[in-house]
């Protein structure tokens, strides 16, 4: 039976900011690294934030850019695992791409999101891909934020046989109750990754991470279907759970740096299937099917914006 020290860095990032985000990540993986951390996971969009405007698109970066850069040399100095996911520009398009740093300073795993969800569907596109891949430590599986949820990245995830997932998340809710959001719709919305990373465990018997971010959310957005968010925050409550399903740890919504030793034990693995409702894998409101009618009005406005298609050609000729 193998034992990894895991970690994860539930950080306030600054939109647009990503020299300042990629050093303040700096510190919190040397704090890790202080206390004997041999894997580090940052939440999505460490780098660039979460501002869903096309000024997102001003701190994109090629797959060498900042980011990859600073996961291989700090993955190296401190000869730890680390990954993080980023705002990718390839080939005239804007990807979310998490790419994960081996101690040698070699990026070996890389997965990029399937299902941008809700108001991201106007600012990068989903791409179909691998969710599983090797380490020298066992196969780990990737989930990003929304993708975890879905029905499809759950199996896809599943039939590959990882001995660990990672879900970094930018989940953000509501902080008071409106017209549409009750109280009671807030404490569910605020559960949901926990409860999503939960029925993982016990899915398939091995353990999970969930980094989310932490601090306040206020950005405009591009469609006002369910009005515009106002005093959003991220959650936070990343955790980090062992295969057995003992919760090693469990942060609240503040900054911090959660530690946990997990058993990638073969004994636990489960070949259940997961349940299927509707593209989920739990049950809800039927009112959440809206939100696919958003999606595509994303991804419509994304593909024929002459705008995204100009600001990627920019990074074509640098």
């Amino acid at each position: 039976m193998k034992t990894i020290q895991v970690s994860v860095a539930q950080i306030s990032c600054v939109d647009g900011e990503v020299e300042k985000n990629l050093a303040h990540a700096h510190e919190m993986a040397s704090e890790a690294h202080k206390k004997n951390a041999e894997l580090l996971l940052f939440p999505e969009f460490m780098s660039q934030g979460y501002r869903l405007t096309q000024e997102i698109w001003n701190s994109a970066e090629p797959f060498d850019g900042p980011t990859t850069s600073w996961l291989t040399s700090a993955a190296k100095q401190f000869n730890m695992f680390i990954g993080s996911s980023f705002l990718e520009v390839n080939k005239g398009h804007f990807l979310n791409t998490f790419a994960f740093a081996e101690p040698s300073g070699k990026i070996i795993g890389v997965v990029r999101k399937r299902y941008p969800s809700m108001w991201e569907a106007y600012f990068f596109k989903g791409f179909k891909g691998k969710n599983v891949f090797n380490t020298d430590f066992g196969r780990v599986g990737v989930g990003i934020c929304f993708d975890n949820h879905t029905h499809k990245v759950a199996t896809t995830i599943a039939k590959d046989n990882p001995d660990l997932v990672l879900m970094p998340h930018s989940y953000c809710t509501p902080t008071n109750p409106n017209k549409i959001t009750t109280i009671n719709d807030i404490e569910r919305l605020n559960g949901l990754p926990l409860t999503v990373a939960h029925h993982y465990n016990k899915t398939l018997g091995v353990p999970i991470i969930l980094c989310n971010k932490s601090g306040n959310w206020n950005s405009p957005v591009p469609n006002k279907m369910f009005g515009t968010p106002s005093n959003f925050k991220f959650s936070g409550r990343s955790t980090i759970i062992d295969a057995d399903g003992v919760t090693l740890s469990l942060l609240d919504d503040k900054e911090a740096i959660g530690f946990g030793e997990v058993n990638l034990d073969p004994s636990f693995r489960r070949s259940n299937l997961f349940p299927k409702h509707s593209r989920y894998i739990y049950p809800g409101p039927a009112g959440r099917e809206i939100i696919r009618l958003m999606e595509l009005q994303g991804r419509m406005n994304y593909f024929l914006s002459r705008q995204r298609k100009k600001k990627a050609a920019e990074f074509d000729k640098i």
